[in-house]
């Protein structure tokens, strides 16, 4: 039986402690319930959004006028076969929890993916990636629901349509995930080319997939603070894609920019270090501020408003834009806003 309720914080939903109140609120936990909230969505004629984890998102601080659907479709299964394994896991499932269990059984492909949070469908919506590896790289196929048509869909990698923190889900809002089915290994390769990892392995034995999921976890903790102490959602902006001749050229003004190959002819820059340049790492703007360990961080130190998360938002890629040429995009989703 579908359940909603009226004037709830969506704050404590989010990572970054941040946003005012929805006007309606559904936990679905079922593709019936999902069904019921998106129809209930259209007899009141409502604004509907759909949540998952709450890791990549910053509502407005006069909140979400409709309804958000708190989609909490649990699950999680492991089909062997051969040297392979299907990880089938719904799309309210918390993402580490499918690492650390994939790690557990020796099933290789996600341990790179370690610690990243938010939910099952969050992942697939954002293309998740770090440290040489992206969610696209063991998807094998998903299942959604389409609001348009009311019925469920099966969607291959293709169909997701994967790119740089992008998804089809991204463009076609009526398309909400409902799970996910992974395809993993017995006979893994570690990947260690990453420039972090590179320096806790050269000259040691191949690692095991445990020994690798602790390696990044150690540098996930090292540069994002944590989000039940300080409120922050990881990475704020997209690292920019550049044309090898605009680096080039970047390249005569700071000889120390630092870049790796993103498809022919085309670098990705860190923007952290573009942020760092201009000054941002760690300054502090009222209740908000950047992250003193990373730059690519946005953190609110509590009794903050979205308003100033944005503003300080605006200014950073204001000035990346004017030193740098370069115009920084979110990774965050912001709604009801625009940088």
């Amino acid at each position: 039986m579908l359940r909603t309720k009226t004037c709830v914080p969506l704050a404590p939903l989010t990572t970054f402690g941040l946003g005012g109140p929805a006007r309606f609120l559904a936990r679905v936990r079922s593709v019936g319930e999902l069904e019921k909230a998106f129809e209930l969505g259209r007899q009141k004629c409502l604004a509907t959004f759909v949540l998952g984890g709450g890791s990549n998102v910053l509502f407005p601080d006069a909140g979400f006028d409709g309804l958000v659907v708190k989609v909490d479709l649990r699950g999680m299964e492991f089909v062997e076969s051969g040297d392979g394994v299907a990880l089938r896991a719904g799309a309210g499932e918390t993402w580490d929890n499918l690492v650390k269990e994939a790690v557990h059984r020796k099933f290789g492909g996600l341990e790179n993916l370690s610690l990243i949070p938010g939910s099952v469908g969050g992942a697939l919506y954002q293309n998740i990636g770090a440290y040489g590896a992206e969610l696209q790289d063991v998807l094998e196929s998903a299942q959604a629901f389409d609001v348009g048509t009311r019925q469920a869909r099966t969607m291959t990698n293709a169909d997701c349509r994967f790119g740089y923190r992008n998804s089809v889900f991204q463009h076609k809002p009526e398309l909400v995930v409902l799970s996910a089915t992974l395809r993993l290994s017995r006979m893994a390769q570690p990947q260690l080319a990453y420039p972090d990892l590179q320096p806790r392995f050269r000259g040691k034995p191949e690692p095991s997939l445990r020994q690798v999921r602790r390696a990044v976890i150690q540098i996930r903790k090292g540069k994002f603070p944590y989000a039940e102490r300080l409120g922050n959602a990881g990475s704020f902006f997209k690292n920019p894609v550049l044309r090898a001749a605009q680096f080039e050229a970047l390249l005569g003004r700071c000889p120390d920019l630092k870049s790796f190959p993103w498809g022919p002819g085309c670098v990705k820059v860190p923007a952290a270090q573009l942020i760092e340049k201009a000054g941002w790492k760690g300054k502090r703007y009222g209740n908000v501020g950047v992250s003193e360990r990373h730059s690519l961080v946005l953190v609110h130190y509590g009794n903050g408003t979205s308003a100033e998360l944005l503003d300080l938002a605006r200014r950073i890629v204001e000035d990346v834009e004017k030193n740098f040429g370069i115009t920084l995009e979110p990774e965050v989703r912001i709604v009801g806003s625009r940088l």
